[in-house]
């Protein structure tokens, strides 16, 4: 037995030897380690790893270690492992495991903290890498190719884009808004939908309209599966069109409600139809204010004149366009439009209302011809205002969003 001490005490002393600050096991034994040591050299010695000693004694704790390095500027990374059926609890096992020291990280001038952020905010190309867009990789290696550090480690370069809220791998579709009238329409627009609730109570009218066109009566070629347990609802990929309907509609912003009118499509006089029915609707109303996009329907001369005629008033002369929408968003009449600025359908807040519609029916749904997807839809207008219609919670107002700020 005493030769086998000595023999491991002679393999210690020539192989990497990590020591552990961690006290031996109450119920692991000199006996026991010796016993199991034993066991190991005898069944399988030739993977006889490196041993864990005790600096506060001369025996051997029964664990082996497999050691290996994070980097030169890092401890040694360590992965437990273990032998004998009683030697370690699974408790203990997370309570051995040794992070990095934060105090042995590398610290990095806020310059090169600085240059490092920059870098990652400009386009791959301008740094002549042939990509559209960082990866912590390839960053680390432009970091590192520019000069910025000697080195660095990609988890160190995530940690500090991370407390700058810079994501370089997120993307989203944006869509620039070339109206030169932007913040005006914006800031008016974003007050109505403030102030809805307020205007509804002395009563006026906040109505948000469009078009959603296009909408295809899909038919699937094989009946869906049900959802089972493991396993969502299976949809059949193959499907025959039965043809396609618009569906114009209003949504009131300061009670949620919708109406709505389904035709084949879309021209103006359909939209002149629709707004007769609001006026028709709300002749309660002490005013009436529409938000709604610039499609070229919105502000046809047959629309001006069932607002004039809504309105008991003359309707001027509107050969063009521009004269058309000035007497529309006339804030004197009864009726009042509010166009929204080019390229910012975000602020009709129709379009939310629109995209429950397609969650809930559209997408998944099953129709045989267009009489019954319109049928479908009417329902689901009729059942929303029942049971789901409640004003949305609009935040934005009109001020720049900041981003929140995280501490590291």
């Amino acid at each position: 037995m005493w030769v086998l001490c000595a023999n491991i005490l002679r393999f210690c002393r020539t192989k990497e030897v990590l020591l552990c600050h961690y006290h031996q096991h109450p119920h692991y034994g000199y006996e026991q380690v010796i016993k199991n040591a034993c066991k190991l050299s005898s069944a399988n010695g030739q993977h006889l790893k490196e041993m864990c000693c005790e600096p506060k004694s001369s025996c051997f704790v029964g664990k082996a270690w497999l050691i290996g390095k994070s980097n030169v500027h890092s401890k040694l990374l360590s992965t437990l492992s273990f032998y004998g059926a009683n030697a370690i609890s699974r408790r203990d096992l997370t309570a051995l495991k040794i992070a990095l020291d934060p105090a042995d990280r590398r610290l990095f001038p806020p310059q090169q903290q600085h240059n490092i952020v920059a870098l990652a905010t400009q386009p791959p190309q301008q740094q002549g890498h042939p990509i559209t867009h960082w990866s912590m990789s390839d960053l680390t290696r432009a970091v590192i190719q520019s000069g910025i550090v000697d080195s660095i480690c990609s988890a160190t370069i995530w940690r500090l884009l991370e407390q700058t809220a810079i994501k370089p791998h997120r993307w989203h579709y944006w869509l620039n808004s070339p109206d030169p009238d932007f913040y005006p329409k914006m800031h008016d627009i974003v007050q109505l939908y403030l102030n809805a609730l307020k205007m509804y109570q002395r009563g006026e009218i906040l109505l948000s309209v469009d078009e959603k066109t296009s909408i295809q009566a899909l038919k699937r070629k094989y009946p869906s599966k049900p959802v089972i347990p493991g396993s969502g609802e299976l949809i059949e990929h193959e499907y025959k069109r039965h043809g396609t309907s618009c569906l114009t509609a209003g949504l009131d912003v300061a009670t949620g409600a919708v109406m709505g009118m389904l035709t084949p499509n879309r021209p103006a006089e359909v939209f002149a139809e629709f707004m007769e029915w609001v006026c028709e609707y709300y002749c309660d109303a002490r005013t009436i204010h529409i938000v709604l996009d610039n499609l070229n329907t919105h502000y046809h001369e047959l629309t001006c004149q069932v607002v004039a005629q809504a309105c008991n008033c003359e309707l001027p002369e509107t050969k063009t366009g521009p004269q058309r929408k000035e007497f529309l968003t006339e804030p004197s009449k009864r009726v009042v439009f509010h166009f929204t600025p080019t390229h910012a359908s975000w602020l009709n807040q129709i379009e939310i209302w629109f995209s429950t519609l397609t969650r809930k029916v559209i997408r998944r749904g099953d129709f045989s011809s267009v009489d019954e997807l319109q049928d479908k839809i009417i329902e689901f207008i009729e059942y929303y205002n029942e049971y789901l219609a409640k004003p949305y919670k609009w935040t934005y107002t009109g001020k720049p969003l900041a981003v929140e700020r995280k501490i590291a």
